[in-house]
Parts: structure tokens; C-alpha cells; sequence
């Protein structure tokens, strides 16, 4: 077996190829530079210093010889000594600039001269401190020095020469193997990279190649064995994947095939018809219950016919138009899938409901359910309605009906009473008197029963009317708490008024609302025992109006609230036993309360009494929303 090498190894066997090619390059870079920088001190630092200090060392000689004849034509002593400490600091300047020169200088023939020049310096210095110096020795010293110093001029300018030609054969060689260096680096770089396509690229590109067919659907695409390395194991695991894939799409087909099967069973047991149709207007699906419901069509609606020529028939069949949202888009595809429903009455008179719901693929999915049961009891239903308003319509004529006409003979008893109790007719005996008074207490309570009958009714059909204006409440109620007195004092029950000192005027009828208080007041009468406390209260909010009654009487649950608001309500046969009453009085307030647009709400609890809250809108709020 061929030993291949995994692809890691393979990267960092070129990684590590590649770093020591470049760190090779650099390292000869860098001793190409260490080169130049020599070849620079060599051709211009060291040569340039030296000749420039063997300058500066004739320069210092010259002024010290020009110096020396200044001298010599000095006038006076102090001028002299002033020119002796002048030479001597050129004499220090001249050894300095001729040391360094010396120092700076590469060549033994250059150090010679210089070593001469500093012999016949010293010895022109000498003689020129000596008491009388000769100045044609001075001068011949002198001209010696400088022809030294053109000697060295020219031993510099000649080594430079030669020494630049050195430099230039150095830099061409330089060129030429970094050039082949270069080369050689590239070469390499090349034949690595060549080894890396070689052993990864392309198995790689052979493998991804691989996978675009597996997912094009070639399951049975051919996978190679591949080498031992990670290609190899790729190229594996992608043959594993490829027979699971096979696998899996094996049983997704038997999966749909038993779906698809368990399908048409249900659809064939359906109790409703079922149509699929496609996009192209065909008829893909239709269960046997289609054909039930339109036997003599079965032919037309079989799978492969056009629906829509199909479902022209049907409703021809029906009598109904063509158009409907059961036929296929004018549009085809480009029209909006919606779902719809309609209904169809067949001939034979059945009722049959079409719903249709689009599909993502386009086409859509039909349903037709026979629902002639459910349309008889519609019609039932909607007969029961008609029948129940016509008697409740009935009711309300009745009952306006029989309360005039108990009305009329109703006053004229009352009035007969007001006049036997008066005694206008002459003296009763007294008997009689408490007679009239009972016959006249009775008669307006009967009439006030039948005024609340006839204003629930009219309220019951819409035909209560209010005679509006601006109201205090707190008028209404001290009205209401006056009347309410002496019932209260017979009853023994404590009634208390609570009210701001400013007016609470709200938009309403007067005497509506007034009825609205002592029906509450009078209900709270009623269901307080001896000793108990009523409590009626106004207060004004934001925009509303509250008026709120509160006893400590026997009070009701959160289920009997409802009752005791329904137009004869009463809670139970005791309570109506043993407190007299119709069970108009909350009804018929919360008609005119709703009527004036607020409402009344109740918070009441066995034993704990009962608080009824009614909300009103502010006179303000009432004209601004007539305004709006």
C-alpha cells in the first residue's frame, strides 16, 4: 500500500517549505544590505573623511605659514604674542584634523605620507620657536609639507578609483545571484503550490463535483475510493451519505404512497364531495360522493376534465348562473389565490355549500357539503325569530294599549276618592274616610305601575322620548329625599343626602330623572329592615355625573344582579311574597338612564346591602358631542 500523507500534514510540510524559502530570501536580502551598508563605508564614509581631514590638516598648515609672516611684520610684542597663541591653537587644530586622518585612512601608503607630513610639521614647528629662525628653512619646510599633502590628494583620489570599481563588480554580482535567487524562490513556490493542487485541490473539486450531482438527484452517481488521507475519508463519508440519502427517499416514497393510498380512503368514505383541481384547470381528484350528488354529470366531472365546463353544467343543472366563485380564475396562475364559500340549491331542493380554498401550487381544493338539514333549521329559526318579535311587538301594543285604558277609569276612581275624602259631597262616617284614603293610596300605586308598564314598553319599542334641559342633580335628588321623607320615618330607616355645594348640571329630563331617584330610593325601602340606613350621594367627575344609592338592607348576589335588572324580575317567590313590588322599578331606570347616555351598574352582597351607581354624562360633554 501506498503511504499517502494526511492533508494536514501535507499543508504544514508546505507551510514550513515556504517559510524557510522566504526566511532563505530574507537572510540573503539582509546580507545584501549588510554589504551595501560596507560597501558604502568603504567607497564614500571612510575615504571622504579621511581626505576631508587631510584638507583641514593643509588648511590648518597654510594659515599657520601666513600667520608665521604676519609675524615677522608684526610692529610690537603684544602683537606677536597675540599671534604665537594663534599658532599654536592652529598647531592643536593641524595634529587633531592629521591624527584623524591618519585614523580614517585604509591604506599603508597613505599612512606613510601622512607620517611624513607629521615628521616635517614637527620639525617646521620646532625651528619656528627657536630664537632666530632662519624663514628661508621655515619656508623651504614649508613647501615640502605641502607637496605632502598633494602626494596624499592624489593616493586618496587613486584608491577611490580603484576602489569604486570594486564596489561596482561587487553590485553586479549581487544582481546577478539575486536575480537567480529569485528565480529559484519562484520555482519553489511553484512546484509546492503544483503539489498542493495536486494532492487537495483537485480530489477536492472532484468530491464537490461529486456532491452537485448527488444533490441534482444522481443518487446512483459513482463515488471513487479515494486515498488514505482526508480526501479519501470525505469521498467516504459522501458514498455513506449517498446510500442513506437513497434510503431515505425509498421511504419517502413508500411513505407517500401510503399516504396518497390512506387519502383516497378517507376521501372515498368522505361524507362530503372532494375536488382537486390544478392549475391548468384540470381535475385531479374527485372522490365517488361528487358523483353522488350529480349523477347524471359523472362522466364531466372524472379526473382529467376541465372544471370549469364541468361546473357549468352543475349550476345549469341548478338553475343558477354560470359566474361564481367555485369556477376557475379568468386570470389563471397571475390571479390572487382567495378562498371563498357559496351556496347552491339543487333542483330536487337540496342545499349544497361550496367551499374553495387555494393551494401554494396553484389550483385550488373544492369541498361540497349537503347541508339541506341545516338550512331547514335556519328557515326554522328564522321563522321562531319572526313569530317571537311579532309577539313581543304584540306584548308592547298590549300592554301600551291596556295601561291607557286602565288609565282613564283609574284617575277617575282616584279622583272619586280625593272628593269622598274631602267630604265635598257631605259628611262621611269615618270608617268610610280610611276607606277613601286606602282607595286612593291603592289607585296611585296601581297608577304608577301602569305608568311604568307604559314607559317600559314605549321604552321596549323605541318610543320613549325625553324633554331635555339642564339639570341640577342635586335639585332632583333633594326633591326626590323630600318625597321620600315620610315613607322612610313610617318604615323607621334613616335617609341621608350627601351633596357638594356646587350645582351638578347634566342635560336630561327632569321628571325621568327624578323617577330614576325614587325608584331607587324605593327599592332601597323596600329590602332594608327596621333600623337600617339609606344613603344617597351625587358627585361630579370629568366629563360624568354619579348618583349613587347605598343601603345596608339585605342585598342580592352577583347572579341575581341580572334578575333583578330584567323587566319583572324577581329573585324568588319569598321575596315576593314579602316585599310588594312589580320588578319595573331598576328596569325602567336603567332604560332612561341608558336613554340620557349613562348607565347604571350594582354592587350588592347577602347580607351586606347594596350600592347601585349612576353615571351621566356632564351637560358640558352632552352639548360638545351634539356639537360634533
Amino acid at each position: 500500500m501506498r503511504f499517502t500523507a494526511p492533508i494536514g500534514t501535507t499543508i504544514f510540510g508546505a507551510f514550513v517549505a515556504m517559510g524557510l524559502l522566504i526566511a532563505a530570501l530574507g537572510g540573503y536580502g539582509l546580507y545584501v544590505l549588510q554589504a551595501a551598508g560596507g560597501f558604502v563605508v568603504e567607497l564614500y564614509d571612510r575615504p571622504l573623511m579621511a581626505i576631508n581631514y587631510d584638507r583641514a590638516a593643509s588648511l590648518d598648515f597654510v594659515e599657520m605659514d601666513k600667520e608665521l609672516l604676519r609675524r615677522a611684520m608684526a610692529a610690537n610684542d603684544q602683537e606677536r604674542a597675540a599671534i604665537d597663541r594663534k599658532i599654536e591653537h592652529l598647531w592643536k587644530l593641524f595634529n587633531d584634523d592629521l591624527a584623524v586622518a591618519a585614523a580614517r585612512s585604509s591604506y599603508d601608503d597613505e599612512k606613510a605620507v601622512i607620517g611624513q607630513i607629521q615628521e616635517l610639521a614637527a620639525r617646521w614647528n620646532e625651528l619656528r620657536r627657536s630664537p632666530g629662525a632662519v624663514s628661508k628653512e621655515l619656508g623651504t619646510l614649508a613647501v615640502k609639507v605641502v607637496e605632502r599633502f598633494d602626494v596624499l590628494a592624489e593616493l586618496a583620489t587613486g584608491h577611490s578609483f580603484v576602489q569604486r570599481r570594486k564596489v561596482v563588480s561587487d553590485v553586479a554580482f549581487f544582481e546577478y545571484t539575486s536575480a537567480a535567487a529569485l528565480i529559484l524562490a519562484l520555482l519553489l513556490a511553484g512546484g509546492i503550490t503544483l503539489v498542493l493542487v495536486r494532492r487537495i485541490i483537485r480530489p477536492l473539486r472532484e468530491a464537490a463535483a461529486i456532491a452537485d450531482r448527488i444533490a441534482a438527484g444522481e443518487l446512483q452517481a459513482s463515488i471513487p475510493a479515494g486515498v488514505h488521507d482526508e480526501t479519501g475519508l470525505l469521498l467516504r463519508s459522501m458514498g455513506v451519505m449517498q446510500q442513506s440519502i437513497r434510503d431515505m427517499v425509498e421511504r419517502e416514497q413508500a411513505q407517500r404512497r401510503s399516504a396518497q393510498n390512506r387519502l383516497v380512503g378517507a376521501l372515498e368514505n368522505s361524507r362530503e364531495a372532494v375536488v382537486l383541481v390544478d392549475a391548468e384547470d384540470r381535475i385531479v381528484i374527485a372522490n365517488s360522493r361528487l358523483a353522488d350528488f350529480f349523477p347524471t354529470l359523472a362522466p364531466q366531472l372524472a379526473s382529467g376534465m376541465s372544471f370549469t365546463e364541468a361546473f357549468r353544467q352543475v349550476e345549469q343543472l341548478a338553475g343558477a348562473s354560470a359566474p361564481g366563485p367555485v369556477e376557475a380564475d379568468a386570470d389563471g396562475a397571475d390571479a390572487a389565490p382567495t378562498s371563498s364559500e357559496r351556496e347552491l340549491r339543487l333542483a330536487d331542493g337540496r342545499w349544497l355549500r361550496i367551499s374553495r380554498s387555494p393551494i401554494q401550487e396553484g389550483g385550488f381544493f373544492l369541498v361540497i357539503s349537503d347541508f339541506s338539514d341545516v338550512k331547514e333549521r335556519e328557515e326554522r329559526l328564522t321563522e321562531a325569530r319572526r313569530q317571537a318579535e311579532a309577539a313581543s311587538e304584540a306584548k308592547s301594543t298590549f300592554l301600551a294599549n291596556m295601561s291607557h285604558e286602565l288609565r282613564t277609569p283609574l284617575n277617575a276612581i282616584i279622583g272619586f276618592s280625593d272628593v269622598m275624602a274631602n267630604e265635598v259631597l257631605g259628611e262621611l262616617n269615618p270608617s268610610y274616610i280610611q276607606y277613601t284614603h286606602d282607595i286612593r293610596q291603592s289607585g296611585r300605586h296601581l297608577l304608577e305601575i301602569i305608568s311604568s308598564v307604559l314607559d317600559l314598553s314605549k321604552s321596549e319599542a323605541n318610543k320613549l322620548t325625553l324633554t331635555c334641559s339642564t339639570v341640577d342633580l342635586s335639585e332632583i335628588i333633594k326633591a326626590s329625599v323630600t318625597m321620600m321623607r315620610d315613607q322612610c320615618s313610617r318604615a323607621k330607616l334613616t335617609l341621608l343626602a350627601v351633596l357638594p355645594p356646587d350645582p351638578i348640571e347634566v342635560l336630561g329630563d327632569p321628571a325621568k330623572l327624578r323617577q330614576v331617584v325614587l325608584n331607587l330610593l324605593s327599592n332601597a325601602v323596600k329590602f332594608t329592615d327596621t333600623g337600617g340606613t339609606i344613603t344617597v350621594s351625587a358627585a361630579a367627575t370629568e366629563g360624568a355625573a354619579v348618583i349613587r344609592v347605598t343601603d345596608n338592607g339585605i342585598g342580592m348576589s352577583a347572579e341575581e344582579i341580572p334578575i333583578a335588572l330584567s323587566a319583572f324580575g324577581q329573585i324568588d317567590s319569598r321575596l315576593a311574597r314579602r316585599y310588594e313590588g312589580t320588578g319595573l322599578g331598576l328596569p325602567l331606570s336603567k332604560a332612561i338612564v341608558e336613554l340620557h347616555g349613562g348607565g347604571i351598574t350594582i354592587d350588592s352582597a347577602h347580607g351586606k346591602g347594596t350600592s347601585v351607581t349612576v353615571t351621566l354624562p356632564r351637560a358640558a360633554a352632552n352639548a360638545g358631542a351634539a356639537a360634533a
